[in-house]
């Protein structure tokens, strides 16, 4: 016979009336005090994803079936093709005598071989000294050749860093055509990224009443939110790379971003160090407009934001309507342009004194054909008892024209 009691002992509570009451501590820990739960989980991230959000938007909404600035692509390498004014602005890099002519100047500031900007014919201005003078040839990629003093204007010595600006071009009459001076279209590349996210429930979590619903709805929600905002920090922070494998020895690309293109040297970076002033907000315009369209768009984190609403306090217009897909933004008009100023809830930490100042039609969201952002449901193995979904995109950042945009950063509070 088994020994009675047939069962083991429960706790007791034990003591005096005072000193041992039955209390709600009691009935949690045996489970049956009812929890006062909303019936929703909250989530501390942002859902917001700017830069992507407009990529994929604009241009929704005027008879197309799709955002103008995203687009398929047949192949994870995908290309376009660049090309540039010739430049009109070199600088003196040897002092030179007011005595030679024609004289010999060796020239810098317009990329390695800034000798090739001038034509045989082009009039050179000096703006230090005034001077024009007729390019005779372009001896190098460093040194071109001039006559001196084609006006009234004297000849005057150049020193380091005098500016030279190509003020148009002399011919004689009769003469045949003046040399070709062309500038070659270059190809750019980036790559298409794999992204995904897992979700893995039970068949028993999955079939269970929970508090804040289905645990697969609630991830599912949860997982889209961080495979938008996984995509998003790749398109900014992302350096391209095409020719690695992963573990497996299979091809693994990965996409370029913002960040990369701006500081490949093609673009106006100003390195705050500190607080953001007014003046120096303007000077980053100046030279951030230089190129491109009068309006555009500043990605902002939020140490920059402060500085910018401290500073234009009364200056800033919000602006939230059908066309800003539900992304709050502060318009500033200035005298280089007008800026829209978002918040990028991405931009923390380290990143928080950053801004982007970009011409937004410079950008392409690209996705492999069939490979834009999908749900892949019930792809677990055979035998799971559960259900495992995916979401899955093969997209990249097409970024063209690195001179349209500009980087604000180490700015401080």
């Amino acid at each position: 016979m088994g020994q009675y009691p047939f069962y083991t002992e429960p706790d007791h509570t034990q003591g005096t009336v005072a000193a041992a009451p039955r209390t709600s501590a009691t009935t949690a820990s045996e489970g049956s005090l009812k929890v006062d739960m909303v019936d929703k989980i909250f989530l501390l991230e942002s859902t917001v994803t700017p830069f992507v959000t407009f990529l994929t938007n604009v241009g929704k909404g005027q008879g197309k079936s799709a955002g103008i600035l995203k687009a398929s692509c047949g192949n994870p390498t995908f290309d376009w093709l660049e090309d540039y004014f010739g430049g009109k602005y070199a600088k003196v890099n040897v002092a030179y005598n007011n005595s030679d002519d024609p004289v010999t100047i060796t020239v810098s500031g317009a990329g390695s071989a800034s000798g090739r900007i001038f034509t045989k014919g082009d009039v050179i201005l000096n703006a230090r000294t005034g001077e024009r003078m007729k390019c005779a040839s372009s001896a190098s990629d460093t040194t071109i050749t001039a006559s001196r003093s084609v006006g009234t204007t004297a000849a005057a010595a150049g020193v380091v860093g005098d500016g030279l600006y190509i003020i148009g071009n002399v011919n004689e009459e009769n003469a045949t055509a003046r040399n070709v001076n062309m500038t070659q279209k270059s190809k750019q590349t980036n790559y298409t990224q794999i992204f995904r996210e897992s979700i893995s429930v039970s068949r028993t979590d999955k079939n269970s009443d929970l508090y804040g619903g289905s645990d697969l709805q609630r991830l599912r929600q949860k997982k889209g939110i961080v495979h938008a905002q996984n995509i998003e920090r790749a398109f900014w922070f992302g350096e391209k790379a095409g020719a690695g494998t992963g573990t497996n020895g299979l091809p693994e690309r990965y996409t370029g971003g913002v960040l990369e293109l701006i500081e490949g040297g093609k673009s106006y970076v100003q390195n705050q160090g500190g607080v953001l002033t007014a003046p120096d907000f303007r000077t980053f315009l100046r030279e951030g407009f230089t190129y491109g369209n009068n309006t555009k768009m500043l990605f902002a984190g939020g140490v920059v934001i402060q500085a910018i609403e401290e500073f234009a306090l009364g200056k800033l217009v919000t602006k939230q309507d059908d066309t800003t897909f539900g992304i709050k933004i502060n318009k500033y008009t200035c005298a280089s342009g007008d800026i829209n100023i978002v918040k990028c809830p991405l931009f923390v930490e380290d990143y928080a004194g950053y801004a982007f100042l970009l011409d937004l039609e410079s950008f392409r969201y690209r996705y492999l054909k069939d490979s834009d952002t999908i749900l892949n449901t019930n792809i677990q193995a055979n035998g799971t008892d559960g259900q495992v979904d995916e979401y899955l995109t093969e997209c990249g950042l097409e970024r063209k024209q690195a001179p349209r945009h500009a980087l604000l950063k180490g700015v401080t509070s």
